[in-house]
């Protein structure tokens, strides 16, 4: 039952956000990078998992770019399809570390793997197609980071980053399935769960 419910939201905001007109995604993923600069956390953070945007995905090249500018140690995820694993490589330049990988996503090539381990990790910024103001998260179902966030330190931060229109009333979770700290929009920054207190609205 929860399969079939995560499937069908997964269809419907992926619909919504595939629709963006792709200037109008340009400058909305600019406002979402804005907002998370301002979350004391990422903006402390010394290392800092980021994921590779594709398709209609908040933009994150950008927002890569100045962190790898400002010092951070910068990892993206290098993904094993058979066992649906990942390991986080830190990158020292984007267009010469990186190559389409799985799912024509970029990711390290063979000769610029440097892997971190996840313990090191402060950040996570986490990709999905839908998230809730619990922290849900609804992701694309192969399970990569759910496995990874078990390595990681109890400390480390899960940011997810998203266009206001994948915040939904209910994202359809099980036991195992990672809750976010924070969410990212356009508009504003969420803090979950709990109270889920939200901050003003950053417009």
């Amino acid at each position: 039952m929860i399969h079939k419910r995560k499937k069908e939201l997964r269809k419907k905001v992926q619909e919504l956000r595939d629709a963006l007109d792709p200037e109008q995604r340009k400058l909305l993923s600019a406002r979402v990078a804005e907002n998370l600069w301002r979350v004391p956390e990422f903006a402390a953070a010394k290392t800092v998992l980021f994921f590779i945007s594709f398709r209609s995905e908040v933009d994150t090249l950008p927002i890569i770019r100045r962190a790898l500018d400002e010092g951070k140690v910068v990892c993206v995820p290098c993904t094993n399809d058979g066992d649906k694993s990942m390991v986080a490589s830190r990158i020292l330049d984007l267009q010469q570390d990186l190559a389409p990988g799985n799912y024509d996503i970029l990711e390290p090539k063979c000769d610029c793997l440097r892997p971190v381990s996840p313990e090191e990790i402060d950040v996570v910024l986490m990709p999905g197609v839908a998230f809730d103001l619990s922290g849900g998260r609804l992701g694309y179902g192969g399970g990569y980071y759910d496995r990874f966030l078990e390595k990681c330190s109890p400390r480390c931060r899960l940011i997810a980053v998203a266009f206001e229109l994948q915040i939904v009333e209910h994202v359809p979770c099980a036991d195992h399935d990672a809750r976010i700290h924070n969410i990212v929009t356009e508009k504003r920054v969420i803090e979950c769960p709990a109270a889920c207190r939200l901050l003003p609205d950053l417009r």
